[in-house]
């Protein structure tokens, strides 16, 4: 690995010397299943819509942290709640005693979520531990033993969430015996599905296959199934965005077999889609949702919300953790929903949606290696195939995209189940000219990307999906 990160300069002019000094120490202290990444990029500094790494490099930011800073990175009124509460106390655990920003917090969000129901709300860190509380709720008030989720899905990394998550390969979860009661099912993909459906074309036709191997699960387990976790649109399989009949259809399912309808908005959620929650798209009303990344503004906070009587069925202890609902944590996540409302970001999310995916249909009437282009709101996903016809996904011209945007000063990477589709995320209230200067450099990466200019030699230095 040493050697490899030397040849790096071999294939770019970029100042990258501070940069390499960073990612060999973390080559040496932090074990390889601690990420996926690019290029050797280490922040110094991220204000807005813009990074700068150590070496002074500026980039626009179209990762946005996995999609954290939907209101940009050190929003002023984060950094000043954060300050505030600071000089209050950083935090008492709520396990034992009561601190308002949690409580506040609570009802903020049983108030912005779906449901005119009694709701109440449990807290945590990240998305993982959001799944895994939900999972936990989902058993507890059913009594039942299985929980059905989707193929290529991503749930997270702890112990349940990882076992509730599609996309990784099973011979990979297989080291660590993950929790054998849950099951997976098709995830209705309108561009590639096993069924060879054109689900743009025919969406009620792939909806009814996909319902109709969900119930065939729920009948095989002899409808002893608690939940069925679902991400309204697959994040990290690439921007799946299902017919609207399926979603509909699946709550229906719930309902006929007293299953709990899991609503995984981790990704989707805090206006990222258009609106404040991706469910919200196919008018469903989930019985619990879970939320994290761009609830705290970039602080680690996490939480489920869901109908009281789901959330009261969990005995105490076992929502508890020593610092949930963190004083500094919800403090930020309090300014990042009252931003989100003033700014109108989940308006301005969907009023640029269209713009941008013009943008890219534009591109794909120039280069024939666009194939699918999906989005709601500012979450995108930019297909990339050998020829649009064929749709043979091409991982390798993806990767060479992002690195050469990378050289150019945009942050972009790629995933998807095929490792080939370029991860499009900025912050909700990125500046027109960044959003333009980002699509610009986009066009230009594949330009150079398709005249040679890229080596394949510097995919071995991106570890991506």
């Amino acid at each position: 690995m040493k050697t490899m990160w030397n040849d790096i300069k071999k294939y770019t002019s970029k100042n990258i010397d501070k940069n390499l000094q960073i990612v060999r120490i973390s080559e040496k202290y932090l074990p390889k299943a601690s990420g996926l990444r690019y290029y050797p990029l280490v922040v110094l500094k991220a204000m807005g819509s813009r990074v700068w790494d150590i070496d002074g490099n500026e980039y626009i930011d179209f990762l946005t942290s996995a999609a954290v800073y939907n209101i940009g990175h050190t929003h002023p009124k984060v950094i000043e709640s954060i300050k505030e509460q600071l000089e209050r106390y950083i935090n008492y655990t709520l396990g034992y005693f009561y601190i308002e920003p949690p409580i506040t917090l609570a009802s903020l969000l049983a108030e912005i979520t779906p449901g005119g129901y009694e709701k109440k709300v449990t807290f945590g860190f990240s998305g993982s531990d959001s799944v895994d509380s939900s999972i936990k709720a989902a058993k507890a008030y059913t009594k039942r033993r299985y929980i059905i989720s989707f193929k290529n899905s991503y749930h997270g990394m702890t112990y349940g969430a990882l076992s509730a998550t599609g996309i990784i390969d099973s011979a990979v979860k297989g080291v660590i015996h993950p929790i054998k009661d849950f099951h997976f099912v098709e995830f209705p993909d309108p561009y590639r599905n096993p069924w060879n459906v054109d689900g743009y074309e025919n969406p009620e036709e792939l909806s009814n296959l996909a319902l109709e191997q969900v119930e065939a699960k729920i009948k095989e387990l002899n409808e002893d199934v608690a939940g069925i976790i679902v991400e309204p649109i697959q994040g990290d399989a690439g921007v799946i965005i299902p017919p609207s009949s399926f979603i509909k259809g699946l709550r229906k399912l719930t309902e006929e077999y007293g299953i709990v309808f899991i609503d995984e908005e981790v990704q989707t959620g805090m206006g990222r889609t258009g609106k404040w929650w991706a469910i919200e798209h196919f008018n469903v009303v989930p019985d619990v949702i879970a939320s994290a990344k761009a609830l705290g503004g970039g602080m680690p906070i996490s939480a489920v919300i869901g109908r009281s009587e789901i959330m009261e069925s969990v005995p105490a202890p076992l929502f508890v953790f020593t610092h949930m609902g963190h004083a500094v944590n919800a403090s930020a996540a309090i300014a990042t929903i009252e931003i989100i409302k003033e700014e109108e970001l989940a308006k301005r999310a969907e009023r640029l949606e269209k713009y941008v995916i013009k943008r890219f249909r534009e591109m794909a009437e120039e280069y024939g290696i666009i194939g699918d282009i999906r989005g709601k709101g500012l979450l995108m996903g930019v297909d990339i195939v050998k020829d649009q016809k064929s749709k043979t996904p091409d991982k390798i011209t993806a990767l060479k995209i992002c690195w050469r945007a990378w050289e150019k000063g945009l942050i972009l990477i790629t995933f998807g189940k095929h490792g080939n589709v370029l991860r499009i995320a900025p912050p909700l209230n990125i500046p027109k000219e960044d959003l333009d200067r980002g699509l610009e450099i986009i066009e230009e990466s594949i330009k150079d990307t398709l005249a040679g200019k890229v080596p394949n030699e510097i995919t071995k230095f991106l570890r991506g999906w």
